[in-house]
């Protein structure tokens, strides 16, 4: 031992430390499959399909908690509901087209000021 930390350039009694220290513990605990997430989350869009990831989440977590298990974490709902299809689709806004060139004549320029001003 004293011969490798010698050729390595450390201390030998960390050396000994490094070699003699157990596996690190896993943390946390360990998850649930996905196919049994989205199983559970195609039941519940099935029935409510107006509903997205934070109220699915809050109905799976319902779930869970009256079936003494741990609850997903909503990060997990929304990554597995977007790799799945299952996220409802987003509706942008829609705009008039406007009329407007972007050039204000001067005279409704000088009534609008005199408007705000009276």
């Amino acid at each position: 031992m004293t011969a490798v930390a010698d050729a390595l350039g450390i201390a030998r009694p960390h050396l000994s430390a490094t070699c003699n220290r157990p596996p690190p513990r896993p943390r946390g605990r360990p998850p649930l499959s996905d196919a049994e997430l989205v199983a559970d989350i195609r039941l519940l869009v099935a029935d409510l399909p107006t509903y997205g990831y934070r109220r699915v989440h809050a109905l799976l977590r319902r779930q869970a908690e009256q079936a003494g298990r741990a609850a997903p974490n909503p990060k997990r709902v929304y990554r597995v509901m977007k790799v799945h299809g299952l996220l409802l689709q987003r509706g942008g806004e829609r705009h008039q087209e406007r009329r407007h060139d972007g050039r204000v004549a001067v005279d409704q320029r000088c009534l609008g000021e005199s408007a705000q001003r009276g």
